[in-house]
């Protein structure tokens, strides 16, 4: 009896302090939507009245993004920024893949070093490419 009840602590212990193999991890972004449509042909007249943007599919939606980034402050920076421009954002998290995840903090570095403005679209569009990107390289793997 006593055998058993330490087989069953170390089992215990071993199961509680090991990692589960199944669990994906989450890295959770913030992303600045500006728009869904069910027709891509209407999404993509809409996306070129936006200085940075890119088109996913979604489901039957193609939706916009137009920023994304995981630092709450930068996001605030960048909900005045847009609204300053009069830009209607949605704001949503979304899940990206560990290697967008951990590039976006470069992007984040240029925003937080700059006080100019006009590079935000330059910023924003090189994130949105990269997330593209990514989206692609699941979808190879």
């Amino acid at each position: 009896m006593l055998f058993s009840i330490g087989a069953g602590v170390i089992f215990t212990f071993f199961i509680l302090n090991k990692e589960n193999i199944y669990a994906k991890e989450e890295y959770l972004v913030y992303a600045f939507q500006v728009g869904a449509f069910e027709k891509e042909d209407n999404a993509q007249e809409y996306a070129k009245k936006l200085s940075s943007s890119i088109i996913v599919k979604d489901n039957n939606l193609y939706k916009i993004y137009t920023a994304m980034y995981k630092d709450i402050d930068i996001v605030n920076d960048m909900l005045v920024y847009f609204r300053n421009n009069n830009i209607d954002i949605y704001l949503k998290t979304i899940n990206v893949n560990k290697d967008f995840y951990n590039n976006l903090e470069n992007y984040e570095k240029i925003i937080n070093n700059t006080e100019d403005s006009s590079i935000y679209n330059k910023v924003n569009q090189s994130i949105l490419n990269l997330y593209l990107e990514s989206l692609k390289n699941e979808k190879i793997n």
